[in-house]
């Protein structure tokens, strides 16, 4: 039972940018969450979904070379401190990306309280900026993949604080 929640949690969490494998990266920091986020059943397919959504290769191209998602990504030190902005190639192959893993966002709503709901979508609202900035060649590499992970950490304090509200 603990599994589908932890990564049903971390779906919604890494849905801006999309586990590449089926190991959400922030695994070991949901451990602690008591509160179940969704049924078994909406925990399984949006699991699936974003398993599903990260066997592309665009995914792979995304993981190597742009957004460091997976656990223990051996890309992850060099993407964290890129100076490049995206080429025409990497701009196109992220779009692709992130138009499939997002289809995944809807799943990860259902059964939402209100209160988690707006949570997500303006997490889903910041992480979308910083991909826009990344493909627009307004920021670096680096500087996207330093952004997201902020992100991804204020909404998982965010979400442990209103669940810490409701146990």
């Amino acid at each position: 039972m603990k599994t589908p929640i932890i990564f049903s949690g971390l779906g919604v969490m890494l849905l801006g940018g999309c586990a590449i494998s089926s190991t959400p990266i922030n695994q070991v920091q949901m451990a602690n969450v008591q509160v179940p986020m969704h049924t078994q059943a909406v925990a399984k397919r949006l699991n699936d979904c974003i398993v599903r959504s990260n066997q592309s290769g665009d995914a792979m191209l995304v993981d190597s070379q742009i957004i460091a998602v997976t656990r223990n990504n051996p890309h992850a030190k060099a993407l964290f401190s890129s100076p490049d902005k995206l080429t025409d190639q990497q701009a196109v192959a992220l779009t692709n990306y992130l138009a499939e893993a997002n289809a995944c966002r809807p799943i990860a709503l259902e059964g939402s309280t209100p209160e988690m709901a707006a949570l997500y979508e303006d997490f889903f609202k910041k992480i979308d900026g910083v991909y826009a900035d990344l493909i627009a060649k307004k920021i670096t590499i680096g500087v996207a993949n330093q952004e997201r992970q902020l992100l991804i950490q204020d909404a998982h304090l965010r979400r442990m604080a209103i669940q810490a509200k409701k146990s």
